[in-house]
């Protein structure tokens, strides 16, 4: 007995369809890209962003008039205290000084601005009758002693005035540690000045002591990343 016998079918292979522009899980992975992408460059943005403001460029000290070259703009990172220093593009009005020094390179607080009118205390013209110190300079920080040199018995230097601000400089244009040489600008707080006045006019003996550290008074954290002329 014969059995006929018919092949079985091959299964039909599948055919690969193209993913469409409604699928999910397309729209899902081309979404979860784009959200990358924008995170990415935000947080490069972020990182990379700064803020032109103005820096010193010189020791800025209470009493000296602020002049267009006393700034210099510069690029720093301020996330948080932005508003505390003063924007590049900022007109500094004529007739204004610092509260204190601010030394060369240092970010300029908005708050250190004053009017000349309003600045509590007055420059002062200081004659030196000793040998004055190669390290005062402009911006700089003195100890002013006076002592009664017309007195008997030479009597026990007072201070006159501590921790004063130097403005200027003038050694005489020879040996500056010649008695009687050198003269210095110092700003001198109003409660002080009649005491200054009055030790000069007698004509105490004048020494001047450095003080250490003398932009203490002022500067900021920030580090500058580029400094534009």
């Amino acid at each position: 007995m014969s059995h006929s016998s018919t092949p079985a079918a091959a299964p039909r292979a599948r055919r690969l369809t193209r993913p469409r522009w409604r699928d999910p899980r397309l729209l899902i992975g081309a979404v979860l890209v784009l959200v990358s992408l924008v995170a990415t460059t935000t947080l490069v943005r972020a990182v990379a962003e700064t803020t032109r403001v103005w820096a010193a460029a010189e020791d800025l000290v209470p009493g000296g008039e602020l002049t267009a070259d006393s700034f210099v703009p510069i690029e720093v990172k301020l996330p948080a205290s932005e508003g505390e220093y003063i924007p590049a593009d900022s007109h500094i009005e004529p007739g204004t000084t610092v509260r204190a020094v601010v030394g060369t390179g240092e970010l300029i607080p908005v708050s250190s601005l004053v009017a000349l009118s309003d600045l509590s205390g007055r420059v002062v013209s200081v004659d030196v009758s000793s040998a004055l110190p190669a390290a005062v300079a402009s911006g700089s920080r003195v100890d002013v002693w006076a002592t009664d040199a017309r007195a008997a018995e030479v009597e026990a230097p007072t201070v006159i005035l501590e921790g004063a601000d130097v403005l200027s400089v003038d050694r005489g244009g020879g040996d500056f540690a010649s008695p009687g040489a050198a003269r210095i600008e110092v700003y001198v707080p109003d409660g002080r000045i009649g005491e200054v006045i009055r030790a000069l006019a007698s004509g105490h003996h004048i020494s001047v002591v450095v003080v250490p550290d003398g932009h203490s008074a002022g500067g900021a954290e920030a580090e500058p990343t580029e400094v534009v002329p």
